[in-house]
């Protein structure tokens, strides 16, 4: 396989998560250390962040510390500017990369230049898969997605060996072509976290970018690993950037109606709490 040397810029967005940051960096470094040009960690303002320690592992990494969280497109852009090789590789810090997996990406961007980002198949652990793809992203896709592809789906990702084009790839590890980030500006910074990979993907396919799903690349995801410590934190964020994404990309009356979803849930989940079933209710803004 033929590749070009050093060309991918690496971008890690840290959030209380530094020991998984380090096993991701070090996976990157056995695995493909010769496509890789730049890599910049954005810290955003973890309680304890120690960039010496890894600056020891790998003395070439730039750091951009923020005094605030202040989301993951807005980091991802601080660095995004940073940068100047030809591909750039978002990607969360709880990830392992195997063998081939990035010259993989590379490849699939190199061979076809209409391609604008290129995304793998995520696993939490051998021999499971993540469904980090997707289509129309509305409330019958929603409902595919959490019902077909969640649940039946995932299951044949296995046995998948061929690119095939999608319509959003989860920027837990996400390849895309410099080209085609700047002609859509990058992240859309109103999404703090959640949707903003969904966004970026409509928009590049919007300027005639395709977006492809390379199941022969596999990189393993923990996921949820900064988050899930937050779990009202991070379900009210969730809601409030899936109506911003449903305003921005959606009929008014998918708007209404998603509206009036979330009303309901709320109403449920505080009948739950008021009956003494469930100790901790979901907070979600409508």
């Amino acid at each position: 396989m033929s590749t070009r040397r050093r060309e991918v810029g690496v971008i890690y967005v840290n959030y209380e998560d530094e020991e998984h940051l380090v096993e991701s960096l070090l996976s990157l470094k056995e695995t493909a250390v010769t496509l890789i040009g730049q890599v910049i960690v954005v810290d955003n303002a973890s309680s304890t962040f120690d960039s010496q320690r890894i600056n020891r592992l790998f003395p070439a990494i730039k750091f951009i510390k923020n005094r605030e969280n202040v989301g993951f497109a807005r980091a991802n852009n601080q660095a995004l500017i940073e940068l100047e090789t030809e591909y750039i590789l978002f990607v969360n810090p709880d990830t392992r990369f195997t063998p081939g997996a990035l010259e993989r990406l590379v490849k699939i961007l190199q061979e076809a230049p209409w391609v604008g980002a290129v995304g793998p198949l995520l696993s939490p652990k051998e021999g499971k898969w993540q469904v980090s793809f997707g289509h129309r992203v509305n409330l019958w896709g929603e409902f595919i997605q959490k019902f077909w592809r969640n649940i039946v789906y995932y299951r044949r990702l296995g046995r998948m060996r061929q690119p095939r084009e999608v319509g959003w790839i989860s920027a837990a590890c996400l390849l895309a072509r410099r080209e085609a980030l700047a002609a859509v500006e990058g992240f859309d910074e109103r999404f703090f976290i959640y949707f903003e990979d969904i966004d970026l993907c409509y928009r590049l396919r919007q300027h005639g970018w395709r977006v492809m799903f390379c199941p022969a690349a596999k990189v393993y995801h923990w996921g949820g690993t900064s988050t899930s410590r937050q779990g009202v934190w991070s379900r009210y964020h969730y809601r409030r950037s899936q109506l911003y994404f449903y305003w921005k990309h959606n009929s008014p009356l998918a708007v209404v109606l998603l509206r009036l979803y979330l009303g309901l849930l709320i109403g449920w989940l505080k009948g739950r709490a008021f009956l003494g079933r469930e100790e901790n209710q979901e907070v979600i803004s409508a």
